[in-house]
């Protein structure tokens, strides 16, 4: 049976011959009154507030959930990218690597292109160094003949002078 601060104040006693003063028993009945209806509105209020941060707890626990389910999604999201990376970069690599051995290969092969033609040209060089040195020398052969033969058939003449006309001596 629950007792109401209204149950309080209507109670009545019987009354008897040198019983209890009925004044002090009815002031005592509105103070008892009086505290049970501040004690229940306190625990109304208590209730009231109970519910309250029952309601934020489970918001709050319910964020946290949330965060722990979207860090944890975060967190396997970054990893796949981080993966994804690393097999980018490692492909980024090998197709560099393949690129680089392709280019070198390329030099090489034009080096010993270019080196050919070098040789090549020095060959040419020296045949034509040959074929001129060939050719001076015929010429000065060709030279010295030609003035050796001049020398020998060279013969001077002179011809006589003729007496200078319209002077007299």
């Amino acid at each position: 049976m629950s007792i109401t601060p209204l149950d309080i104040r209507k109670m009545e006693f019987t009354r008897k011959m040198r019983g209890i003063d009925p004044d002090e028993v009815e002031a005592f009945l509105e103070l008892v009154a009086e505290e049970l209806t501040e004690r229940l509105t306190d625990s109304a209020r208590f209730e009231q507030e109970t519910r309250w941060l029952n309601q934020r707890l489970e918001a709050a626990q319910k964020r946290e959930q949330e965060l722990q389910e979207s860090l944890l999604h975060a967190q396997k999201i970054s990893k796949e990218i981080t993966d994804s990376a690393k097999r980018e970069a490692e492909l980024l690599v090998r197709e560099a690597q393949v690129t680089a051995d392709d280019m070198v290969a390329q030099a090489v092969e034009r080096a010993n292109q270019v080196e050919a033609k070098i040789l090549e040209l020095r060959t040419l060089r020296r045949e034509v160094q040959v074929k001129l040195k060939t050719s001076l020398d015929l010429y000065q052969r060709v030279l010295a003949a030609d003035i050796e033969e001049e020398q020998s058939t060279a013969v001077i003449r002179t011809l006589p002078r003729r007496p200078a006309q319209g002077h007299t001596g």
